[in-house]
């Protein structure tokens, strides 16, 4: 698309926003523009799983030096990683980048792994349709899989429960786990906490779980604690 000519004209400072804020409103009428940070255009939609709010996010990076886009999208209960930029594997907080899910894969080649545009109107109004359209069709089903896995997951519904009957000092908590996170080297698995021991231990008793799913209980568990943490 970008080798076509392209006799539009050249992109005014800022004119992508309105692109992107256009285009949403027409091809992904549920997403809200959330705003401009860290260099990243963000929308946001809410749906309810088990009377619990979900946050579903796309981000937008637009690299006008290196004539290159990405996006991911993301599916959070913790309102505090709304606008987090880093990558999730997690069951509490996932998120990915859109040309992995198309690609089924993390091994990218540069080629693969961005949108390209030519820095002007035309041609980047179409990418920008293009990567909506991937939103749909590769971004929308990592959401309601998300969605259903939050309904449904064992693992997940005896955290909630967990956390939802949990009643300690939110600040100690999250401060005490902090401080034991920052000790060089020590991996989320590694926590001594008693509140965090509990409830990883009240996970691991859940039987009849994937062999994946019960390799993310120890980064779901903090999960949870964070998510009790910000509420």
């Amino acid at each position: 698309m970008i080798t076509k000519p392209d006799k539009s004209p050249e992109l005014l400072n800022g004119e992508i926003k309105q692109i992107l804020i256009r285009t949403a409103g027409e091809m992904l009428p549920d997403f809200e523009f959330l705003g401009y940070k860290n260099k990243c255009y963000s929308f946001k939609r809410e749906r309810q799983a088990n009377n619990v709010k979900v946050y579903e996010l796309l981000y937008v990076v637009f690299n006008d030096k290196d004539k290159n886009v990405s996006c991911s999208i993301a599916s959070i209960l913790n309102p505090e990683y709304i606008f987090s930029n880093q990558y999730n594997m997690g069951m509490i907080n996932p998120h990915q980048d859109l040309k992995v899910l198309k690609h089924n894969s993390g091994g990218l080649s540069y080629h693969d792994a961005f949108y390209f545009h030519n820095g002007k109107v035309e041609t980047t109004t179409k990418i920008v349709r293009q990567i909506f359209g991937d939103v749909k069709e590769y971004g929308f089903p990592f959401l309601d899989k998300q969605l259903e896995r939050l309904k449904s997951n064992l693992i997940v519904k005896c955290g909630c429960e967990y956390i939802g009957e949990l009643k300690t000092d939110k600040q100690k908590l999250k401060i005490e786990i902090t401080e034991e996170l920052s000790k060089g080297g020590l991996l989320i698995s590694d926590i001594k906490h008693p509140i965090y021991v509990s409830l990883k231990e009240k996970l691991q008793s859940v039987s009849g779980q994937s062999k994946e799913d019960r390799q993310l209980i120890p980064k779901t568990a903090h999960e949870l604690l964070e998510l009790y943490c910000a509420r």
